[in-house]
């Protein structure tokens, strides 16, 4: 009999993280549950069913200090910027979760143009309209909610390419990614 105590996370399932979040600002103009076009976003398809490594390190650094002819490390108190994300997702049958994260980025530099809100979506001319909050919460053995992950300001700088392998042993679906940055993270026991 094993008597080793595990975390409710190690059981044998790729998806064991929920990714929501709201569209950007910038994209709530463009935004429709009931139309399903290349003019709009569809605001209820940002929850992925997220798998791979999405907590970054956190490193507090010390800095070397000189006392009493010896060298001690002390605390910097000070964090660098966070790394970026990488998020791998099951892409949704209408292909809408990726969907989204692409014209977000396409908004970002358009394809065409090359440069920002090609469109002219209505802004208000500031950061913010282009970033968001995203929200991992990690899932236990019954899919209840364990912990939460709550990455500020967010935005998307790569999306990986789209792949299915129909030979997979593991099943048939579809998967993508995408790498994002934020300014902050915050973690909260559920």
């Amino acid at each position: 009999m094993d008597t080793t105590i595990q975390s409710f996370l190690n059981k044998a399932r790729e998806d064991k993280f929920i990714l929501v979040f709201d569209v950007p600002p910038i994209f709530k103009s463009i935004s429709s549950k009931y139309t399903r076009d290349n003019k709009t976003v569809i605001p209820d398809s940002v929850q992925f069913s997220v798998f791979g490594s999405m907590v970054p390190e956190i490193t507090v650094k010390a800095t070397e200090t000189r006392y009493a002819g010896s060298t001690l490390y002390v605390s910097s108190h000070s964090k660098d910027s966070y790394p970026p994300v990488e998020i791998n997702f099951n892409v949704d049958s209408m292909y809408n979760n990726y969907y989204v994260i692409y014209q977000w980025l396409n908004l970002l530099h358009d394809q065409y143009s090359g440069v920002y809100n090609q469109n002219n979506i209505a802004v208000d001319k500031n950061f913010n309209d282009y970033m968001t909050d995203l929200t991992l919460y990690a899932l236990d053995e019954y899919l209840d909610k364990k912990i939460k992950f709550t990455y500020t300001k967010c935005f998307p700088t790569t999306l990986k390419g789209i792949t299915y392998n129909q030979k997979s042993e593991e099943g048939k679906e579809v998967v993508s990614g995408f790498v994002f940055v934020y300014s902050q993270m915050h973690v909260e026991l559920l």
